[in-house]
């Protein structure tokens, strides 16, 4: 045993040796790969209007805190890079998460987009007096609500809308970010006839937004500044002629109307206004609750919403049968939806 370890001694020790090196050089290379630490955000997002108020500028008048009701994915581009990509963070399990690094005392600007979703794709270029984000294969209808976002200064005052700048640090980074909406929106409130209630219960199935305009492509021009100017121009392609249509509601037992739920909204691009039809499925029960006709269908033809991008549009519909007083008409069983206002 004396001899082995003498004679191979020097071999132990080498391998020893190269182990301490390797570990030294994982641990280097570990060191490297965390300089700086993980992007986390703090969203705040525009609220919609019902005028033409692009005056959006405080978190405290303009933005409130955003917390997703869904599974999401962003997009950030964080410049300046010689060759911009595209940054992934997530939204799940009620957190945010991010496997994105930025350095110390690095100076940035941050802009992006969500959702980070198949079709959308992105493209980014800047020069010295502004930055040009480019959305492609949007959809002119979407159950999403399609924002762009910018990055903002970490302030102890109001958040200004143009101040896109951000310094990295060593420990914590919590970027805030604003994010605005690319399209107009439709809420749909539904009643049922008071006469009509008392016959029959309707359930909803599903509601479809549908719109000649094809998908679209998205120019959005963003200056920094720190002047009440609001820093941000949108420019609207359309890349066809071809229908699109969005689902933003289903059930597969359906929901009773009247109903309190809020959910009955869908986004188009702005162009689309005077383009939209709402195709609403339904069920309808008789008054002891029985099923008597399933998968009804109804298409409305939208009035022109004339909304621009950040506008909220509410549309009440009224349940009704054309024919109540005669219970043999078949319009009993299968009523209309009339659009109000």
């Amino acid at each position: 045993m004396k001899y082995i370890t003498g004679k191979y001694g020097w071999l132990l020790a080498f391998s020893c040796w190269l182990l301490a090196v390797s570990c030294s050089s994982d641990s280097s290379g570990e060191q490297q790969r965390s300089t700086g630490s993980p992007l986390q955000v703090v969203p705040y997002i525009a609220a919609y209007q019902s005028n033409d108020a692009l005056s959006r500028r405080a978190v405290s008048t303009g933005y409130s805190a955003y917390t997703p009701n869904q599974d999401i994915a962003i997009g950030l581009y964080l410049l300046p890079e010689e060759t911009p990509s595209v940054k992934l963070l997530r939204y799940t399990s009620g957190a945010w998460h991010s496997q994105t690094t930025v350095a110390n005392n690095k100076d940035y600007t941050i802009y992006g987009f969500m959702p980070k979703k198949d079709p959308i794709s992105s493209n980014i270029t800047q020069n010295s007096e502004n930055v040009v984000l480019t959305l492609s294969n949007i959809d002119a209808v979407s159950p999403d609500d399609i924002c762009f976002i910018t990055g903002v200064k970490d302030l102890t005052g109001d958040l200004l809308q143009g101040q896109f700048g951000y310094k990295g640090k060593s420990d914590e980074n919590y970027i805030r970010l604003l994010m605005d909406h690319l399209f107009a929106s439709v809420k749909f409130n539904f009643s049922v006839d008071t006469d009509y209630s008392k016959l029959r219960t309707i359930k909803l199935k599903s509601l479809k937004l549908s719109t000649t305009i094809a998908p679209l492509t998205a120019t959005i021009t963003l200056t920094p500044n720190t002047t009440d100017v609001y820093p941000a121009t949108v420019e609207f392609l359309s890349l066809g002629e071809e229908s699109t249509l969005a689902t933003f509601f289903e059930s597969t037992e359906g929901e009773q109307i009247p109903t309190t739920t809020t959910n009955f909204v869908c986004c188009f691009a702005p162009s689309a206004s005077s383009t939209l039809s709402l195709v609403t499925t339904y069920d309808v029960y008789d008054s002891k609750g029985n099923l008597i006709r399933k998968d009804c269908e109804a298409t409305n033809k939208l009035p022109d919403l004339e909304a621009q991008r950040g506008w909220q549009v509410t549309l009440n519909l009224k349940i009704t049968p054309t024919y109540l007083y005669q219970l043999s008409e078949p319009d009993l069983d299968n009523p209309t939806i009339e659009i109000e206002n």
